[in-house]
């Protein structure tokens, strides 16, 4: 046989070989979902676009996984998605049956405190939906209506726990760039913080879902809400006249600074679970969730939805998930300084 010979046979049998295997996985993943049910932790309260996604998933991601378990959403506000994240790592079965779908934050979280209880390298990431925009937006009525008037005035933002973009972001920009913030933690959803904004219990929101402002069309088109800031490294093309956190930073430091926290934005709207996952079934929730992203259905009910399918696989996740920690450690520390609560 000739070298070429050689090599096809090799290479055809390389290629049966993992047929095969693949085909094991997927079978020994259906025999253990089949009858099960899969929770998916969503870290956040009800409403919100964060809510209606994370619902979304749990509705179509159970024609996806090899055995079709029951997918049952569960609502876990807390800490920005901390609690969850902690609840994911420490305290679910690691055996597939629990999943999360939580904010990006809690990887910049466990950066800056290292004491958090959980890890996110050793997490079990399944796939994005999304890259996700989030943005700083104040109601018509308020004394500043762009970055540069919150520079002159004083404005009163919702927020929700220490560790949240809604909370971290405005302090920021205060002390880097001298806006006037002032913040109110304890809104625990997207949905509390907009209803405060319409209530008139606050001026603005430091952290919200555009997805949030688009879905209530009223918002822009009678001028409601103004956008403040994108929290991102890039601009969003639906609003590209629009600054992202760092166009607005005054110096090289502050711009690398502001880009930590613009980060969490491309690891985005994910699923993710625990910890050692068994291998088979870890393939078979990452081909699942690639295949739902794929329908034409979902894709049809994530647009209404103003949800934008951006799909970054699961190795690919846990790339991202590690670069935020290779960060040097004199930034970590500032932006661990101008991120805690005010004293």
């Amino acid at each position: 046989m000739g070298v070429a010979a050689a090599y096809r046979a090799v290479l055809a049998t390389a290629l049966i070989a993992a047929a095969f295997g693949s085909t094991a996985e997927a079978q020994s993943a259906a025999n253990f979902y089949a009858g099960r049910t899969i929770t998916l932790v969503i870290g956040s309260g009800v409403g919100g676009s964060y809510d209606s996604a994370g619902r979304l998933v749990a509705q179509y991601l159970k024609r996806y996984v090899p055995g079709n378990p029951t997918v049952v959403p569960q609502n876990m506000p807390g800490a920005s998605s901390v609690r969850a994240a902690e609840y994911i790592f420490n305290v679910a079965p690691h055996d597939g049956t629990t999943l999360g779908f939580v904010q990006p934050t809690i990887v910049l979280n466990k950066v800056l405190d290292p004491s958090a209880k959980y890890e996110p390298r050793r997490l079990t990431w399944i796939g994005r939906l999304q890259r996700m925009t989030f943005v700083g937006v104040s109601w018509h009525d308020a004394p500043a209506r762009s970055i540069e008037e919150a520079k002159k005035n004083e404005i009163v933002m919702a927020g929700n726990a220490a560790t949240g973009a809604g909370v971290t972001v405005p302090w920021a920009l205060n002390a880097l760039i001298g806006t006037k913030f002032k913040v109110i933690r304890g809104y625990e959803s997207a949905a509390a913080n907009l209803l405060a904004l319409q209530r008139g219990e606050v001026q603005g929101i430091g952290s919200t879902g555009l997805a949030d402002i688009l879905g209530r069309p009223e918002f822009l088109e009678k001028k409601l809400v103004n956008l403040l800031y994108v929290i991102d490294t890039v601009r969003s093309p639906k609003i590209a006249d629009i600054p992202t956190v760092v166009d607005v930073g005054n110096s090289e430091d502050d711009r690398k600074i502001l880009t930590l926290l613009g980060n969490p934005s491309s690891i985005g709207q994910t699923v993710m679970g625990p910890p050692d996952i068994p291998e088979d079934r870890t393939a078979a929730l990452r081909q699942g969730f690639a295949e739902m992203l794929q329908d034409p259905q979902f894709i049809a009910d994530a647009r209404k939805r103003e949800i934008d399918v951006s799909h970054l696989s699961g190795p690919d996740l846990q790339h991202l998930v590690s670069e935020n920690f290779s960060v040097a450690p004199d930034l970590i520390e500032k932006l661990r300084a101008i991120t805690s609560p005010p004293r």
